[in-house]
């Protein structure tokens, strides 16, 4: 009797805990006429994808290294650190002021451990996509700096950072990660921080290799030679 009663209390509270962290599907008329339109339930492997489109547009200044003059390559990456830094921190401290739910929560199926972690009411504004359009306004803005009368090349770079980008916020609506509003807001400042960072440092500060050490890319790798 005693081990019967023990498994009830014990199944009860399992369920109270499961109802604790999983939630009704929520009202999807709550959410605005603009963003219904674009929402979405939740897809793994759309979700995946948006995070490889990700890494690949956040690679895309990778195209700066054909042809800008290896002096310049100290002063490139600095100025790609402080634009990813700012951008990750923007999108972050958007996340921890605004509450709201991802568009995956107002269908069947949301994903148990996005629940679990609290990740479900961070859908303002989209990371991947601000840091993608980070990436791809500083890849524009260098490839104009360092390769005017380069047309081929200059647009190649342009065009495939600006369509890595442009895919990677399509995937954040497909894989029902993010509303519209997000993903328009996340292009908005990630573009913004993307040619605001190394415009300022070309007027204002220009990072520079310290006296005592030379870099040096060559077909073996990336040399870096100090002297003291």
């Amino acid at each position: 009797m005693k081990s019967k009663k023990l498994f009830s209390l014990c199944a009860v509270l399992f369920l109270a805990l499961a109802n604790v962290f999983s939630l009704d599907v929520m009202d999807i008329n709550e959410v605005n006429a603009f963003d219904r339109p674009f929402m979405n339930p939740y897809s793994k492997s759309l979700d995946y994808a948006g995070t490889g489109f990700e890494i690949a547009s956040v690679l895309t200044p990778c195209f700066l290294i054909n042809k800008t003059p290896v002096q310049d390559y100290w002063k490139i990456g600095v100025e790609y650190a402080q634009t990813m830094l700012l951008a990750y921190g923007a999108k972050e401290i958007a996340k921890l002021c605004v509450e709201r739910y991802r568009p995956y929560m107002y269908f069947e199926g949301a994903p148990q451990d996005k629940i679990d972690d609290g990740d479900y009411k961070k859908s303002f504004f989209s990371g991947h996509t601000t840091l993608s359009f980070a990436a791809a306004g500083f890849t524009t803005y260098q490839a104009l700096v360092y390769y005017p009368n380069d047309y081929w090349y200059k647009w190649v770079a342009i065009g495939t950072s600006y369509a890595l980008c442009t895919t990677t916020a399509i995937l954040r609506l497909a894989s029902g990660n993010h509303f519209m509003t997000d993903v328009l807001c996340g292009a908005l400042v990630g573009s913004a921080i993307g040619y605001f960072v190394p415009w300022v440092n070309h007027f204002w500060f220009k990072p520079t290799l310290p006296q005592n050490v030379d870099a040096v890319i060559s077909p073996m790798g990336f040399n870096v030679k100090i002297d003291f």
